[in-house]
């Protein structure tokens, strides 16, 4: 059934749902009067009112104060002329599940659309300077399907999206959001209010997305940064080792075996997965998601020798919960004198669930040379539906 809203100035004071609160004869109380429900012959439900009138197939009442101002489909003449009330525009008044226990679960499946070529969780790692972000605010660019209002929106950690966008692009559709939240003491940045501020951004764009908006593609441009913000976070809020990033990055003190625990690392975890889990609901939104991050060392044999061993900056466990990550990376090309001919840029899929072709495969990005002379090619991959 549908009912009406009541114009401001009648005061609603509740809507009572009747359908299916009782299939056998009882009484309901609602505004602290009894209304009786009894069922004639033919199984029809008849809702008597306080003041003794009868409702025949009766599905809701809204009261005001001073009475009722309106009720169900099936309602007596007599009732009807009562009425006398204003009414704004319609609102549905959701029904309560009856019969089938998996109709709204029915009705969500129903409502599902296809969406193609937009599932793409992407991990792209590299030192700095090889392109990841370039790759993708060039797919943005170059993607000629995409809806004329579509937008680019870039959580930067590093700056890294925004002054790429400001240099080259030019896009008004590249939003470059800065996640940071001033500190008001001796840190530049409040931790804590930092990581809410970055959960709201996603909760936001995950709003944006539902409505219909046409979020091309979200870029969280230095992942790093938000695994430094979740160690903080875990000594500052959950741990209460330390006041701010600064004390937290302090070593020496007590708490040590705090922070060995398995149970410390867990909270940190934990922290650092909330946005995969947003990511993961952007997917399925149909929202391409890229998470671009630094290198970091992996063995430490730089102490006595070259560093021969890098890993993606980010938590370990997301190597296995991206869907395709890309090393990006730069290698120099010399003649047999040993002058510089070029520095190639590549983009190595490492991992890559939508198109295991790619696997171990390469793609040149990027060439420079020492007269200037360049060539870009960007990865259409991104856009051009091989992933």
């Amino acid at each position: 059934m549908a009912t009406h809203a009541v114009a401001e100035s009648e005061r609603l004071v509740v809507i009572q749902e009747l359908d299916n609160l009782s299939k056998v004869p009882t009484d309901v109380i609602i505004e602290g009067e009894a209304w009786s429900i009894r069922f004639d012959e033919t199984n029809k439900r008849i809702v008597k009112s306080p003041n003794g009138d009868e409702y025949i197939e009766m599905d809701a009442v809204v009261m005001k104060k001073g009475g009722i101002i309106m009720a169900g489909f099936g309602q007596t003449a007599e009732a009807q002329k009562k009425i006398k009330v204003e009414v704004s525009e319609p609102v549905e008044v959701k029904k309560p599940l009856s019969g089938d226990p998996f109709a709204e679960m029915r009705a969500e499946d129903n409502a599902r659309t296809y969406m193609m070529k937009t599932h793409q969780f992407i991990g792209i790692m590299g030192h700095d300077g090889t392109c990841k972000s370039a790759i993708v605010l060039d797919a943005f660019e170059k993607d000629e399907s995409k809806p004329e209002d579509s937008t680019l929106q870039v959580i930067d950690f590093d700056g890294g999206g925004g002054m790429l966008n400001s240099s080259i692009y030019k896009n008004e559709n590249i939003r470059s959001w800065n996640p940071w939240q001033m500190g008001h003491d001796r840190t530049a940045h409040d931790y804590p209010a930092t990581h809410d501020r970055i959960m709201k951004i996603m909760r936001y764009l995950i709003n944006e997305a539902e409505a219909g908006k046409p979020v091309w593609g979200v870029l969280l441009s230095g992942i790093d940064s938000w695994l430094e913000i979740c160690n903080h976070n875990m000594r500052i809020v959950d741990l209460g080792m330390a006041k701010d990033a600064i004390q937290s990055a302090d070593y020496s003190g007590g708490g040590m075996e705090k922070i060995k625990s398995q149970t410390a690392w867990g909270m940190r975890n934990a922290r650092f997965h909330q946005l995969t889990r947003l990511s993961r609901d952007l997917v399925r939104l149909g929202v391409r998601v890229f998470w671009e991050t630094h290198m970091t060392i992996a063995n430490f044999s730089y102490k006595s020798g070259p560093v021969d061993e890098w890993k993606p900056a980010w938590e370990k466990k997301m190597n296995g919960y991206l869907p395709t990550i890309i090393h990006m990376q730069e290698t120099q090309e010399h003649n047999d004198e040993g002058e510089l001919e070029k520095t190639v840029f590549t983009a190595s899929y490492t991992k890559c669930k939508t198109n295991p072709n790619l696997v171990n495969q390469s793609r040149t990005v990027f060439v420079t040379r020492p007269d200037g002379d360049y060539t870009w090619n960007g990865l259409p991959d991104l856009y051009d539906g091989t992933l």
